[in-house]
């Protein structure tokens, strides 16, 4: 009598193992990549921020207790020196790259280091690592970036934006404060982010 009994049980473990795994794959299906938000404070209370999109639509987004905020500023192109950690979206213009913006890291960031596709032009790339050359003249300048044993050699043509992105505190976040986040993360609707760039001007950050 006792070995039908151990039957069921294991076919009754075996079932809540399966139905583990299935509740396990619902909820990484349910959490999306992280997404990346610009826009403008309406309201604050607490962590919890209501972000009026660049498209005009509100978002809720609850910032962690220990979120980093950087402070973004107008820069020159002066100011990059090698040894210091910028990061540079660009397009490719042969065996260089063009620059379309420059942000300048806080001093021993290393903030998204790496060479990759940016996301808002096709073709593109963003690429984060330490300055290793750097030549600014009155026609812009050339600033060379080296990640991962590669160098890329970015041409910064005048008038592309520069910004310095310094550390922050929390008294920026604050309504009407113009706001970037490089990863919101979507959990079944709820939207979270570790980090928030803040400006007084909305030209800044660039893209």
């Amino acid at each position: 009598m006792s070995r039908p009994i151990f039957i069921c049980r294991t076919a009754l473990m075996a079932g809540i193992v399966l139905a583990s795994a299935g509740l396990t794959g619902v909820s990484e299906a349910q959490q999306s990549a992280p997404l990346r938000v610009r826009g403008t404070i309406t309201h604050i209370e607490g962590n919890d921020l209501a972000v009026k999109s660049a498209n005009g639509k509100i978002l809720h987004i609850t910032l962690t207790p220990d979120a980093n905020v950087l402070s973004i500023v107008p820069a020159r192109l002066a100011d990059i020196k090698p040894g210091r950690f910028v990061g540079s979206a660009a397009r490719p213009a042969g065996d260089k790259w063009t620059a379309i913006e420059v942000h300048i890291f806080p001093a021993g960031s290393r903030l998204g280091e790496g060479h990759r596709p940016w996301a808002p032009e096709a073709g593109a790339t963003m690429t984060n690592a330490d300055v290793t050359a750097s030549v600014v003249h009155a026609k812009g300048g050339e600033i060379t970036l080296t990640t991962g044993g590669q160098s890329f050699m970015i041409i910064v043509p005048p008038g592309t934006p520069v910004v310095a992105m310094n550390p922050g505190t929390r008294k920026l976040v604050i309504r009407g404060a113009y706001v970037s986040f490089n990863q919101v993360t979507d959990n079944n609707g709820v939207l979270t982010a570790k980090g928030i760039s803040v400006s007084k001007d909305k030209r800044w950050p660039p893209k």
